[in-house]
């Protein structure tokens, strides 16, 4: 009980934190509502990871490669999480009507995420959100601290989307 408790006060004052920041929003990620899952891609390709590039990164850090997949992972599990059941992000081999790119713009020596959020279709971008800045970890090893930011952005990440399908449901419920 008292974990379920210590848990509830860190999620809300998370979600205070993440949802006071200012983002900057193009375009309507309402036409996310009604979808069954959504292919996301993780972009770190052009990423400043600690004050490297991501190769040289990999390079510095040998089990970078190897994290990354929990890193990725973290990603998707805390969004799809926080989205209790609106929709479902995730790799999917199959295609998806929507794509969502996280593009990774930076990510500092305590696992603090910078990046944007892109909704696109077949005729390109439909959305964009820009200025997520999500917090990591506290202790640990580096990637340790990468693993926690991804934890903490991907959980942003599935509550922005959540109250932009929710404000498109009322939106639509209004007409």
């Amino acid at each position: 009980m008292k974990k379920l408790i210590t848990l509830l006060v860190v999620l809300s004052t998370f979600i205070t934190y993440a949802f006071s920041q200012k983002i900057i929003t193009t375009g309507s990620f309402g036409a996310l509502e009604g979808q069954q899952r959504v292919k996301m891609y993780i972009d770190f390709s052009e990423a400043d990871i600690m004050g490297m590039e991501e190769d040289d990164f990999a390079a510095y850090e040998e089990n970078y490669v190897r994290y990354k997949v929990e890193i990725v992972a973290n990603f998707y599990s805390y969004a799809n999480e926080a989205l209790r059941g609106k929709l479902l992000v995730g790799n999917y081999k199959q295609e998806t009507e929507y794509t969502l790119n996280v593009i990774v713009h930076s990510v500092s020596a305590k696992g603090d995420y910078s990046c944007d959020l892109i909704l696109s279709h077949d005729n390109g971008d439909i959305a964009k959100a820009e200025g997520i800045f999500c917090k990591g970890g506290k202790f640990g090893s580096k990637l340790n601290l990468m693993k926690d930011g991804a934890e903490h952005t991907g959980t942003f990440i599935g509550f922005f989307i959540k109250k932009q399908i929710e404000k498109a449901e009322k939106e639509k419920k209004r007409r």
